[in-house]
């Protein structure tokens, strides 16, 4: 159920944005931040049909699960992060953040969770942890530019998109954690918890998808 419900905002999401470029009339300041959120929605949209075309086919292991949901999904948000319009040039650092988390993958691959034998807890939770950080400092950041203190907000694609990721990244932070202490035998077993873990990273990519169409959403309720 809960996988269900995440694939079907993540390809809502996809769908909303593949039509902002046919329908949408993208300011300047947001074409080239659309464009990569649709890679990480496109990205992500085919690491789930991969995924079920294994499973349907019997092919599915810890292995393609921990490259595609773990190693590929953090280093795509990372990726996501760099293009974002920060002020404070902090890009070198998030590229730095991606090769740490690179090595430190293959380091934990390599002595504490082999990537074929188990679910790469560790490496989520940093990866997580690394994102979560990012996107608090982009929301900061967002709140503090100058060029957006007479914005109202709520009209800014990417206020929307750093506060699902802090939403959606937070809790996924913090299930690991604890899942990792408790329940490091079961932990993508966990029902009810898992369910709201689904929901809101599935939540997170609906919004990525509608978080342009925002700006002259609201700007034609005021012209109305």
């Amino acid at each position: 159920m809960q996988g269900n419900l995440f694939q079907f905002c993540l390809f809502f999401g996809l769908i909303f944005s593949a039509i902002y470029f046919l329908l949408g009339r993208p300011r300047e300041e947001y074409k080239r931040t659309h464009k990569v959120v649709f890679g990480v929605l496109m990205l992500t949209f085919l690491a789930e049909v991969i995924w079920k075309v294994a499973v349907e086919i019997n092919l599915d292991s810890f292995l393609l699960y921990n490259l595609l949901f773990v190693h590929l999904r953090v280093a795509t948000m990372l990726v996501f992060f760099y293009y974002l319009p920060f002020s404070c040039q902090i890009q070198d650092k998030i590229l730095l953040a991606l090769v740490v988390f690179l090595v430190s993958s293959l380091v934990i691959s390599l002595f504490l969770q082999p990537a074929n034998v188990m679910i790469q807890s560790y490496s989520q939770m940093f990866g997580n942890g690394l994102i979560l950080f990012f996107s608090l400092i982009f929301f900061k950041d967002i709140i503090r530019q100058s060029k957006y203190k007479e914005h109202n907000l709520l009209s800014l694609p990417y206020f929307w998109i750093a506060t699902f990721v802090l939403f959606s990244f937070g809790e996924s932070f913090i299930f690991y954690f604890f899942s990792s202490l408790f329940f490091p035998s079961n932990l993508y077993d966990l029902g009810f918890i898992q369910i709201f873990v689904q929901f809101f990273a599935g939540l997170m990519f609906l919004v990525f998808g509608v978080a342009f169409y925002i700006p002259d959403y609201l700007q034609a309720k005021r012209s109305a």
